[in-house]
């Protein structure tokens, strides 16, 4: 790296140039806002008002400049006569109380051992900006960080407004997921959603089967016809709450269509098990259903399959063989279960 050599600057020399101390630093306060002046010990003489923003509950004039930064490259200085012996090179400094932020700087002799110092924000620029409060007449007028940060903001916004929209697009295409795959009078799983979960069980290589009870309820039309279409919606919604109090959370309840249900049970256990599970819902259905004075009854019937683990049926013929078993279960006078 190239080494920018600075004249040593006698007090003398600056009098004559500025004459006026207050002008001096009036003109370095605005060209170098970030500066600050050591003297010979290390003891900072004048800070910028911009750097004093940068440490705003430090007493900054009469510190000691190795207190407030440590001098990260080059690596192993650690007093002002380092600083000297290293005037025009190019410094990576750090502040603790800013979190170890980065900050490039170069040290100017002053002459009889002063120095001055400029600094730049570098790493972590928006957060010294944003903790800091720094605007733009902070920076000097010729100073480039005052683009980068705007480029940094827009690029920021942009990346925010991306994963915005990102986030409403795939929350719209949840929703549009879960519409594609819901019952919307019940909220239950429509048929859709049960022919996948069917094919998911069926490809499992490790499953131990399932059971599949389809429940149509019985009566339904009389409800409909006597009490109304919105009667009979009532009823259909208490169902589907009344199905899945009864089941686990494992299992999966089905509108499938008018009053027809369907629940496929996951390791079901034994064929014991879907007739007790099957009887207990018949029980629970048969139950009134109370809206205000009114009071509504129907019934179910429940057909059932057991599928084996591996089986090579596809998810029609299964619900064909519990449509059948539904039917018989229909002829034996409603109100039964019958697993085929």
């Amino acid at each position: 790296m190239s080494v920018v050599s600075f004249p040593e600057l006698s007090v003398d020399t600056v009098a004559k140039a500025i004459p006026d101390m207050i002008q001096l630093r009036t003109v370095l306060n605005t060209a170098l806002p970030f500066h600050l002046m050591i003297d010979q010990g290390g003891g900072i003489t004048h800070a910028g008002p911009s750097f004093q923003k940068l440490f705003p509950d430090e007493q900054i004039i009469g510190a000691q400049f190795f207190d407030l930064l440590k001098v990260r490259r080059p690596a192993g200085i650690t007093d002002a006569s380092g600083l000297r012996a290293i005037k025009g090179e190019r410094l990576i400094l750090s502040a603790p109380t800013l979190d170890c932020a980065k900050l490039k700087a170069v040290a100017i002799p002053l002459g009889q051992g002063a120095l001055l110092i400029d600094l730049s924000l570098g790493a972590g620029v928006l957060d010294i900006v944003s903790r800091c409060n720094l605007k733009n007449k902070d920076f000097s007028p010729a100073d480039p960080t005052v683009d980068m940060i705007y480029m940094m903001e827009v690029q920021s916004f942009v990346y925010q407004q991306h994963k915005t929209q990102s986030q409403k697009l795939q929350g719209a295409k949840v929703q549009a997921e879960e519409k594609a795959y819901t019952d919307a009078l019940t909220g239950l799983a429509n048929r859709r959603a049960l022919e996948s979960h069917m094919k998911r069980l069926l490809r499992r290589s490790r499953g131990k089967g399932f059971a599949l009870m389809q429940i149509d309820l019985d009566h339904f039309k009389a409800v409909n016809d006597t009490q109304g279409h919105a009667a009979g919606d009532r009823v259909l919604h208490e169902t589907a709450c009344r199905l899945r109090r009864q089941m686990r959370a494992s299992d999966l309840v089905a509108r499938v269509g008018g009053d027809e249900f369907v629940i496929i049970m996951s390791d079901y256990g034994t064929a014991e098990t879907v007739r007790v599970v099957a009887e207990r819902l018949i029980d629970d259905l048969r139950q009134p259903f109370q809206f205000g004075d009114v009071a509504c009854r129907i019934g179910a019937s429940v057909g059932a399959t057991i599928v084996s683990a591996g089986s090579k049926r596809s998810p029609e013929e299964i619900l064909a063989t519990a449509d059948r078993a539904l039917y018989t279960s229909k002829d034996k006078g409603r109100g039964v279960f019958h697993l085929m």
